[in-house]
């Protein structure tokens, strides 16, 4: 889109309409945002309405998100002296929100998986965008902070950051194949605290083998299910204009089968907190 060409070939710098010169666009937004922009939105093989302010939301949402979640790990990692030298923690030693990160992890892995010996990187880009924006970000960082910046270095804060690596290490893993650039640079800066791997790069490493023991589809719906909950209460405070930081003294929910109640009120703390 943008690009002409004189009749020897060589590029030549003009606008057509709003659309900038491709050289220019990644230039200005760099490689990885470009091509993540791209097959976010379409598939290769099929035509794309280009829009740079499309390329500035992935920057934003999804490189902007996943760079800060590695920016606050490091933050604490640092602090904490972590550097993955302690054995690793027992699934079932392990918090319930851990076990369920590491569920919804394998389960995107073994997605991602799927989608791209299936020629779809643009599903395999939208689900690993969505475990990292909605799932890792947003609910799993922003639920488990307390654990990072408060308290001992006991085996529950060893557990988050543990936990945390390995999200953003396979997700630096499974990404390279899109944003070759970004998640090397990730990867290795995990690596070289950690020396957990014997590569110097992402791409020298072998696709994440699906731990099945990990995944947990009951916890997931579980999770999912105080997910939307949490979601509507905020939408209906928004539209009701009552503050976020004000208390409710209470939140009624319709109950359709005796199974959901039950699963409500297993993440009755969760919901409640929210």
């Amino acid at each position: 889109n943008g690009l002409v060409l004189d009749k020897d070939g060589n590029k030549m710098s003009k606008r057509l309409g709003n659309t900038a010169d491709p050289f220019e666009i990644i230039e200005r937004y760099g490689a990885d945002a470009t091509r993540w922009y791209m097959i976010v939105n379409a598939q290769p093989w099929e035509n794309l309405k280009f829009d740079e302010n499309g390329i500035r939301e992935v920057q934003r949402k999804f490189f902007g998100t996943l760079y800060n979640t590695y920016s606050f790990f490091a933050l604490y990692a640092n602090i904490d002296n972590f550097n993955y030298l302690e054995k690793e923690i027992d699934l079932q030693k392990r918090g319930e929100l851990d076990r369920w990160i590491l569920s919804e992890l394998n389960t995107l892995i073994k997605s991602v998986e799927y989608n791209l010996e299936n020629y779809e990187p643009t599903r395999s880009a939208r689900i690993i965008q969505d475990f990292v924006v909605n799932k890792l970000s947003n609910w799993y960082v922003r639920l488990s902070r307390r654990r990072f910046w408060k308290g001992d270095y006991n085996p529950d804060k060893i557990s988050a950051y543990q936990t945390l690596y390995e999200c953003l290490e396979k997700i630096a893993v499974i990404s390279s194949v899109i944003a070759p650039f970004f998640m090397d640079r990730l990867f290795q800066d995990l690596n070289t605290v950690s020396k957990k791997r014997a590569v110097e790069s992402v791409h020298l490493t072998s696709f994440p083998k699906v731990k099945g023991d990990f995944i947990n589809k009951e916890l997931e719906e579980k999770m999912q299910l105080a997910q939307q909950i949490t979601t509507l209460a905020l939408s209906l405070r928004k539209k009701e204009q009552i503050r976020v930081r004000q208390p409710l003294q209470k939140i009624m929910i319709p109950i359709l089968t005796p199974k959901m109640k039950k699963t409500i009120m297993s993440v009755e703390s969760i919901i409640l907190n929210e």
